[in-house]
């Protein structure tokens, strides 16, 4: 009978470990992604009534401040131009910067924005004096002579920048081998 009771014992041991395993085993099987129902987020809400508005936010910006995101834009300062057209409109983060990538450069805004070279900067060519003296106006590049004259590089690689679109280095490079006026 003891054996009879040891054998009993043995096998609701190993019958309840198969239990705890098969639930163990069950509890891991990955299960199938629960329906959920869509609830907007207050801060959603809140983009999407703004987003009717959009037009009619745009149409708050000032001459200047149209004229100052389109010389960050054509610069390729997209974040400096998006927290402008943030502070100036009281749109979202993600209106503004959809609003910046897809913006295009006025050509009704009095600026020189609208008239820079501002893709010089990204040309395969090399700038050259004599290349990006002419693309500039005739009193741009009178003013440069001067300047270079004067042995006022600073302020002059200053003007190359601002109506070439150039970088800092490219428009150095240029004025130190500008041709000064009395030799050409």
């Amino acid at each position: 009978m003891d054996l009879f009771i040891a054998v009993g014992s043995v096998i609701v041991v190993i019958g309840l470990g198969a239990v705890i395993v098969a639930a163990a085993l069950r509890s891991m099987r990955p299960k199938a992604p629960e329906a959920q129902a869509y609830t907007p987020s207050p801060t959603m809400a809140r983009s999407v009534a703004s987003t009717s508005t959009s037009t009619a936010s745009a149409s708050q910006l000032t001459p200047a401040a149209i004229a100052e995101i389109d010389r960050l834009v054509a610069a390729d300062k997209k974040i400096h131009a998006i927290k402008l057209y943030r502070e100036n409109t009281g749109v979202g983060l993600k209106e503004a910067k959809d609003r910046i990538d897809h913006w295009s450069v006025s050509t009704t805004a009095p600026h020189l924005a609208a008239v820079s070279n501002a893709s010089a900067a990204y040309s395969s060519i090399t700038a050259t004096p004599s290349s990006v003296r002419g693309a500039l106006p005739a009193s741009v590049a009178t003013e440069v002579d001067r300047l270079v004259a004067a042995d006022q590089k600073i302020h002059a690689i200053k003007l190359v920048r601002e109506h070439t679109g150039l970088g800092l280095k490219e428009s150095k490079d240029v004025v130190e081998a500008w041709p000064h006026p009395r030799h050409l």
